[in-house]
């Protein structure tokens, strides 16, 4: 713009010049300043103009600044601004003639205010019409996006999230790539989902306790054997356990299995530890437990078994054979002494019989080849019948027998197996019991059980034995009995027979104070059949 008014002022001037140089004398040019607005002729130091005080002014800022060139711009004491023009004639005339042209400059600064104006309003709607274009621009852009990100955390509890593809370009291609991804990882995760259930199931199932330890014994893995066992290592009685523990770092670094047999709680694991290795980087160890408590007690009943049977056989045979030989060799001739004698060995006789018979009996029960007749019975004639039975043994004995039942209380039993569990029970109370000493019989309905008690106050049982009095050929010490002794399968056919019944028997006994054989017998039996 300040070209323009530079252009125009130059055309003014050019045009005042060739007016001036048309007139032959100075004296003409006073016309031509009044003529001409804006616009001074200095002839030696005079000015010509129409004398405003603009003109005056300029001129003598003219004068005094001496400002160089042809185009400048003045300020007047207001701070106006003005375009200046001096053009010198000095050359046409004999005497010194310039013409100096100016021109307001405050119009062209407010055509720059309004320009400046214009161009700063159409910013400011130009920015907002980008703000606003941005904004749409951007949430057209991160919507997807959002929707991806909240899907990616939904993915978890929905695996089969599909995201809706609202577009077909790049986001939307974005968006077909995750449904696809996520439906690959939903299938992989099923994959191991069910490799995991699978491997749960097959490691559930095992009844061999599994430990997996990474390098630095954490445990990773454990079935439920298995933890039962890891949470046994610090409990009394676990030193084997505990050692077990304490060498699984020697085991990894030396990268060996090793096998070996450890026992806590009266149970007995076959131990079998297994390095798991890669190239030469150990990652960890598997212990396996095998439960080998019923071997080793197999093993153990079978040895008793064959020295018990042995020795409850030898002696009778040695008995029978030895008074059969003085019988047949005429060594005893008496009629009294050979009557003794023959008394003995059918004894002896009477004793193998009961022997073999229990034995018959345990092989029936375990192979589940015992019937029971069961009937409702009234225990008070139960417990009279055994009452008869012992009556001689336990009046010689000078015990006193105390039954302690309500008439009308009956229970459902097969009464030719529950006498002879009652008999078991009241041959050990005899055998148990000393001269004055008590045997109580007792009987009562509770819940939807019917309770059978026979207790004594007898030299009773220690704690240690009361565990084991109901396993094959177990026999508590023999000095504290009568001097009577038997095979050790009594208690243990008695709780056959109970449980055959879908009852429990339990003891609880004090020594020197006596015992109780707590019998529970159901109500109403589950029609089901059991073998042992």
């Amino acid at each position: 713009m300040m070209n323009n008014l530079d252009n125009e002022l130059s055309r003014e001037m050019n045009r005042v010049q060739e007016f001036m140089l048309t007139e032959h004398y100075v004296e003409g040019f006073e016309s031509v300043a009044l003529l001409e607005d804006n616009t001074i002729i200095y002839i030696d130091g005079q000015m010509i103009s129409n004398h405003s005080d603009l003109d005056r002014e300029i001129f003598t800022m003219i004068l005094e600044e001496t400002p160089e060139g042809d185009s400048f711009i003045l300020s007047d004491i207001q701070e106006r601004d003005y375009l200046v023009k001096l053009s010198s004639l000095g050359n046409y005339f004999s005497d010194d003639v310039a013409v100096i042209m100016y021109r307001d400059l405050e119009p062209v600064k407010e055509s720059l205010r309004a320009i400046v104006s214009i161009f700063v309003l159409s910013a400011l709607i130009l920015n907002l019409i980008t703000t606003v274009f941005a904004f749409y621009l951007i949430h057209k852009l991160t919507s997807p996006l959002i929707r991806l990100k909240e899907a990616s955390y939904r993915v978890l509890k929905e695996p089969n999230l599909v995201v809706p593809i609202k577009s077909r370009d790049e986001l939307g291609e974005l968006t077909l790539a995750f449904n696809r991804m996520n439906r690959n990882i939903s299938k992989n995760i099923e994959a191991l989902t069910n490799e995991k259930n699978l491997r749960e199931t097959i490691f559930s199932s095992i009844h061999e306790g599994i430990l997996y330890f990474d390098h630095d014994k954490n445990l990773l893995y454990s079935n439920q054997p298995g933890q039962y066992i890891y949470d046994k290592r610090n409990q009394e009685g676990a030193e084997g356990l505990s050692n077990l523990f304490e060498n699984i770092n020697f085991m990894i670094d030396n990268k060996t299995s090793e096998e070996g047999q450890i026992t806590f709680d009266d149970e007995h694991y076959h131990v079998t530890s297994i390095p798991i290795s890669n190239v030469d980087i150990t990652d960890g160890l598997v212990i396996v437990f095998r439960n080998v408590t019923e071997e080793v007690n197999m093993q153990r009943t079978r040895s008793d078994f064959i020295s018990t049977v042995s020795h409850e056989l030898k002696t009778p045979m040695v008995m029978l054979t030895g008074y059969s030989e003085a019988l047949l060799d005429d060594v005893v001739t008496d009629p009294k002494e050979v009557k003794e004698m023959i008394s003995v060995i059918k004894d002896e006789s009477e004793r193998m019989n009961h022997m073999v018979n229990e034995l018959l009996q345990l092989q029936q029960l375990e192979q589940g080849q015992s019937s029971l007749n069961i009937s409702s019975y009234n225990v008070l004639d139960l417990f009279k019948q055994i009452e008869k039975t012992f009556s001689l043994e336990i009046e010689s004995n000078g015990l006193n027998l105390v039954i302690d039942v309500e008439e009308s209380l009956e229970s459902l039993f097969d009464y030719d197996k529950m006498i002879q569990v009652l008999v078991n029970l009241v041959d050990n109370a005899i055998r148990y019991t000393r001269e004055g000493d008590e045997i109580r019989f007792t009987g009562r309905e509770e819940a939807d059980e019917i309770v059978l008690i026979i207790s004594d106050t007898g030299t009773g049982i220690s704690k240690k034995n009361q565990k084991h009095i109901f396993e094959r050929f177990y026999k508590v010490d023999e000095a504290r009995t009568r001097g009577k002794h038997g095979t050790g399968l009594g208690l243990y056919i008695v709780s056959q027979i109970i449980k055959q019944h879908q009852g429990t028997i339990e003891v609880d006994s004090e020594l020197n104070k006596g015992t109780s054989f707590i019998i529970r017998l159901p109500k109403e039996r589950e029609n089901v059949h059991e073998t042992f």
